[in-house]
């Protein structure tokens, strides 16, 4: 299979990694490329595209910041990524096809980490791609309460209005109000790209928090965040963006292969992989 990365400062990403291992797993040749588009007009991306396509490419996985824009660009979008509205996994067949393994690999992630506990008082940093991604897996999950935070206001109650009509409980921060709440949430969900080699900073700022909460992070570049520091000091659970690195990749290798596997056995690489990316990345 020839697969590949889109996306903006990815150079120490994983993916090509764990793709090739999967393949060598479960017996097909994967090679992956790596398309970063950081100096290139946004134009390009389609384009790029059509070329992979032509040239035989199975599909690729899609990041920041072209997870939302892909979708007006597939010719068919499947059903978990049309609420979404945002993309990570693009299948060439007749088609360019959309999906979204974000959302299915943090639903994966959550019930591994809480055991399919619903989740309770939630807060959402960020609802860009990965952050629109993971707002509408806690609405599968039955999230009792969910808040939102992002800098961009329309945004933000953009994604409010398709929350309310799915019937969630939901509503939107900003950080002001947030020194007041953050010590109300049970689980606080970083989805923005601060923490990443090349987005240094943290979501939280200087708010504190304590060892009843739980801290999630989508970046797993590097994997200990300072956002995640900040919960291991006090005692907080805290969960890596190893995870749904994993997970996601799950889910995308199946699609890349025509679901030819079984998804049970490829669950059960799960803990040799965590085992894996935890000793290379978490340090």
């Amino acid at each position: 299979m020839k697969l590949g990365l889109i996306g903006h400062n990815i150079a120490t990403s994983q993916a090509p990694d764990i793709h090739r291992r999967l393949g060598d797993l479960f017996g097909i040749y994967v090679s992956y490329e790596l398309f970063d588009l950081k100096s290139k007009k946004e134009s390009y991306f389609f384009d790029l595209l059509k070329e992979l396509k032509t040239n035989g490419f199975t599909g690729v996985n899609v990041t920041f910041p072209f997870k939302e824009k892909v979708v007006k660009y597939a010719d068919k979008i499947h059903e978990s990524s049309s609420d979404v509205k945002s993309a990570n996994t693009i299948i060439f067949q007749k088609n360019i096809i959309a999906y979204n393994t974000d959302y299915s690999g943090f639903i994966k992630s959550y019930n591994f980490h809480f055991n399919k506990k619903r989740p309770t008082k939630i807060l959402v940093i960020g609802v860009g791609g990965v952050g629109r991604a993971i707002a509408f897996a806690l609405s599968s999950l039955g999230v009792k309460e969910l808040c939102i935070l992002d800098t961009d206001i329309k945004k933000g109650e953009k994604i409010l209005r398709e929350l309310d009509r799915q019937a969630i409980n939901c509503s939107l921060l900003n950080h002001t109000q947030l020194e007041s709440k953050i010590s109300s949430f049970d689980g606080i969900i970083n989805c923005t790209p601060l923490g990443h080699y090349d987005f240094p900073g943290c979501s939280l700022r200087n708010l504190e928090i304590t060892n009843r909460q739980w801290l999630y992070d989508v970046v797993y570049t590097p994997a200990k965040t300072i956002f995640l520091n900040k919960g291991e000091l006090v005692g907080s659970k805290i969960i890596s963006g190893i995870d749904l690195f994993i997970f996601q990749a799950l889910d995308a290798f199946l699609l890349f292969s025509d679901n030819k596997f079984n998804q049970q056995d490829i669950l059960k690489h799960v803990d040799n992989l965590r085992s894996h990316y935890f000793n290379i990345l978490y340090k």
